[in-house]
């Protein structure tokens, strides 16, 4: 019976080589896409839970934190207030962050996402709401309410006037993902979303 010759086992080894090198960047492109489908995936279910929100709160929008008085934080995040209208908690957390942040001094979770403060932090300690009513914003198309946050910022969410696009994570191959207020999760590049008409009213 013939074996192989050294040559032979050498071109086999190359020829497998060259097809890993290949398949390896398609294989990581494959998974980096995968990630980013699932977070367009959890900000769709975030915005539902905010949807439902909305609909049991007089069309008011989920404020970015509630003040609690004399409680021992700041007050409760978006995130603690969504709850009862999320499946889990997961849905809060990127598959690419792998430090999910939470606001300080705040009665918070752990979570990946912003929240447009824009919309949702308009008024001081005290208020009822700190949130707009759907019935004052004229349109929702290009209107940010969520969207991918940097770990460091420890925040519930981003200010135009404050922040412009500082406390976005552009994680997914240079682009961030957004869930607008009529419901639709867009992928953007940095300059895509300079532009104070699609964080403020």
């Amino acid at each position: 019976m013939r074996g192989f010759t050294l040559i032979e086992l050498l071109v086999v080894i190359a020829l497998i080589a060259i097809l890993v090198g290949i398949l390896f960047p398609v294989l990581a492109r494959t998974r980096r896409h995968s990630q980013k489908v699932v977070c367009m995936s959890n900000l769709k279910q975030i915005y539902g839970a905010a949807k439902m929100y909305c609909e049991d709160h007089n069309r008011r929008l989920v404020p970015a934190r509630v003040w609690t008085p004399g409680g021992p934080t700041l007050g409760i995040t978006w995130c603690v207030l969504l709850q009862p209208y999320m499946k889990n908690e997961q849905i809060l957390t990127c598959p690419l962050d792998d430090r999910p942040q939470m606001a300080k001094n705040s009665t918070d979770l752990p979570h990946s996402y912003g929240i447009n403060y824009g919309l949702t932090f308009t008024t001081g300690f005290g208020a009822d709401h700190l949130a707009r009513s759907m019935s004052s914003i004229s349109r929702t198309s290009d209107l940010i309410l969520f969207f991918d946050m940097k770990s460091e910022a420890e925040a519930m969410g981003s200010s135009w006037i404050a922040h412009r696009v500082s406390r976005v994570d552009f994680r997914h191959a240079d682009q961030a993902n957004f869930a607008f207020l009529d419901g639709h999760v867009k992928s953007y590049r940095p300059e895509g979303v300079d532009d104070t008409t699609m964080w403020n009213p």
